[in-house]
């Protein structure tokens, strides 16, 4: 096995490949765009014979911890060709990368999954419930005005990457920095379209669309916008497309029930079962996340409440996949103190109740995915009743949303 960082001259053609491989590209068009994803952030190669048959790709950003914000690593490609499967490269660079943004500053690391159980290996856990919606867009409850929308196409990447950085978000929500990867991003949509609205020269709302047919499917792959007149002038544009389209699918914004907002929804569903149009509701935790500095991270939690203290034996499955002279993970033996400022020192206190968890479960913990108790039943996470009733009351956090798919 050699690992070594990616050269576009030496590997482009290995990545396209890979990534044809994998059913993620079908077209020499979207294959194209993979050199604009691969141009940014950091990237290391497993390598077999002298070619890159896997890809670890990472870029950085932030997510939003209540009001504040946690510097962020977000895995947005791991890749492995036909070959190179069971060969140990994809956990192994998965968490070398991890500590190369760990000694960078990143405080968390989050990621896309293709299923559950592989990233738990590297320290993950389970994210937070996503909802997606596919709907007739004339069964929207929304009665109001809108204005004419810009068109955007794949051109207008710049606009809608800082439409993206300066949207709402909310607990969870999360933004990647580099520009380019919208680029990227908005490439890979071979039908793909937007429509939005600009003040000045600023985009402030808008949706990116994947289109299908005359009639659909509309798949809308991002949305932004930085109020709730926004939000719903969008939602009246969605509904405006009725005429034509006779479905969209998108992601449950953030700061609504979608479902609230849908005529019918059950009757709905019934009538367009087997339709290539059926409506649907679907939801599933496609993303995970874990802690990188523990210590920063609950710097930024501040519980109102009566401030407490419990001995925390953390264990990190990454030590396994990392040389001895490297960054080693988070686990080890604390003394954690939760209050209006919370923070944390190595070693154990006499007399303090005790949590024996991985830090997989912990970060869930943390983000408010899952509560103490939740995590007692599921995960590895050991505790006595009354430390688990304080941690269900200082972590009853709003419900992580990341309203970025990565």
């Amino acid at each position: 096995m050699e690992i070594r960082p990616y050269d576009k001259k030496r590997d482009l053609r290995n990545a396209e490949r890979i990534w044809h491989e994998i059913g993620w590209v079908e077209t020499p068009q979207q294959a194209s765009h993979l050199k604009d994803f691969l141009s940014t952030g950091s990237c290391l190669t497993g390598c077999l014979n002298g070619g890159a048959e896997c890809l670890v790709h990472t870029v950085p950003g932030s997510i939003r911890y209540l009001e504040e914000e946690l510097k962020l690593c977000v895995v947005t490609a791991v890749t492995t060709s036909r070959i190179a499967r069971r060969q140990g490269f994809a956990q192994k660079i998965t968490a070398l990368q991890l500590a190369e943004a760990a000694l960078e500053g990143a405080e968390v690391a989050a990621l896309g999954i293709f299923d559950q159980g592989f990233y738990d290996k590297v320290g993950f856990g389970t994210g937070s419930y996503e909802h997606t919606f596919k709907f007739d867009p004339a069964t929207l409850l929304v009665d109001r005005e809108f204005g004419v929308p810009t068109r955007l196409d794949k051109g207008d990447w710049k606009d809608m990457h800082a439409a993206m950085i300066s949207r709402l978000r909310g607990h969870g929500g999360c933004n990647l920095d580099p520009p380019i990867l919208m680029k990227a991003e908005a490439g890979f949509a071979e039908n793909g379209f937007g429509l939005g609205y600009y003040t000045g020269d600023e985009l402030t709302h808008f949706f990116w669309c994947d289109g299908k047919g005359e009639h659909g499917p509309y798949v809308i792959v991002m949305i932004a916008y930085r109020n709730k007149d926004q939000l719903l002038e969008l939602l009246a544009l969605i509904k405006s497309l009725a005429d034509q389209v006779s479905s969209v699918e998108m992601n449950e914004p953030q700061h609504l029930q979608l479902q609230s907002l849908l005529r019918e929804p059950f009757r709905t569903r019934r009538n367009t079962k087997n339709s290539e149009h059926a409506n649907r509701h679907h939801t599933a935790a496609w993303w995970q996340i874990r802690i990188l500095n523990l210590a920063e991270c609950l710097a930024r939690h501040h519980w109102a409440g009566d401030a407490f203290a419990f001995n925390l034996r953390l264990s990190d499955p990454i030590e396994r996949h990392l040389p001895d002279n490297n960054w080693q993970g988070v686990g080890g033996d604390y003394v954690v103190k939760i209050g209006a400022t919370s923070g944390l020192e190595k070693g154990l206190q006499t007399g303090l109740p005790e949590l024996t968890a991985s830090v997989n479960a912990f970060s869930r913990l943390f983000f408010g995915v899952v509560s103490a108790t939740g995590l007692s039943y599921t995960d590895h996470f050991e505790l006595e009743a009354p430390l688990m009733a304080q941690l269900d009351a200082a972590f009853c956090l709003p419900t992580p949303r990341t309203t970025w798919n990565f």
